[in-house]
């Protein structure tokens, strides 16, 4: 995938975006599952590839019925997701976007201003509520996502400093994460924290020569050892 520029990324980024897995219809054959919606878009979880600018038609549920939309690709990420854009809506299904919108609860996933930004990927929520906690007080800006195919979405959308990652998810796996990463050259140098609670010798020497910067026992690390970690990992990138 080429990179987005900064002119896409602001428009990407507009509107918030709001929680919303639901069973999508591309073209009118292709079902697939949305990941997020914004008044301006969605997030796509998709093995299908498509290409950047492509047009299609994206039917959406809404309210017992169906809402088709016209939208154009702007980024895909082969056996991962893509991001669209609506484009040419009328008044009507504006305004039906936005009551689909003001009926969802959730808060938009997008990283406050200050500190350095991290992405952290872990699909238990006591966990993750506890690591974002002690990265909060080392003063980090943190984005959630709770599985393989939201990190993507937000590595793709998002300027991030750090990513601390789950190894063992349901769909795409931190191995995998990992993998899309160490081999994109737009990400390769991204740093990674690797935190599971698979922690045999064997799986620390995958997770390492995959790429990772640092492995972590989950069942020998406390949240503030990890935020600590973090910290650690990117003065020593600072000063390199």
């Amino acid at each position: 995938m080429e990179e987005m520029n900064n002119e896409l990324k602001q428009e990407l980024r507009k509107h918030e975006r709001f929680p919303f897995r639901e069973d999508i219809l591309i073209d009118g054959t292709r079902m697939h599952t949305s990941m997020d919606i914004s008044e301006g878009g969605l997030y796509i979880s998709t093995i299908q590839s498509y290409g950047e600018n492509d047009l299609i038609h994206i039917t959406i549920p809404f309210q017992g019925e169906n809402l088709t939309v016209k939208a154009q690709v702007r980024y895909c990420q082969p056996g991962i997701g893509m991001g669209v854009l609506f484009i040419d809506l009328n008044a009507e299904q504006r305004d039906k976007i936005r009551k689909l919108i003001e009926s969802i609860s959730g808060k938009p996933a997008q990283p406050v201003s200050g500190g350095k930004n991290v992405l952290l990927v872990e699909d238990n929520n006591t966990a993750r509520q506890a690591i974002r906690n002690a990265l909060d007080k080392e003063g980090f800006s943190v984005i959630e996502a709770m599985d393989g195919i939201e990190a993507m979405k937000f590595i793709a959308e998002q300027d991030l400093d750090l990513i601390v990652l789950d190894l063992y998810m349901k769909g795409i796996d931190g191995l995998k994460v990992l993998s899309v990463l160490k081999t994109n050259p737009k990400w390769k140098e991204l740093p990674v924290i690797v935190c599971s609670g698979h922690d045999t010798q064997e799986v620390r020497d995958k997770v390492m020569n995959a790429g990772a910067d640092e492995f972590l026992s989950k069942r020998g690390t406390s949240p503030a050892r990890l935020a600590q970690s973090a910290k650690t990992l990117l003065q020593k990138r600072h000063k390199s």
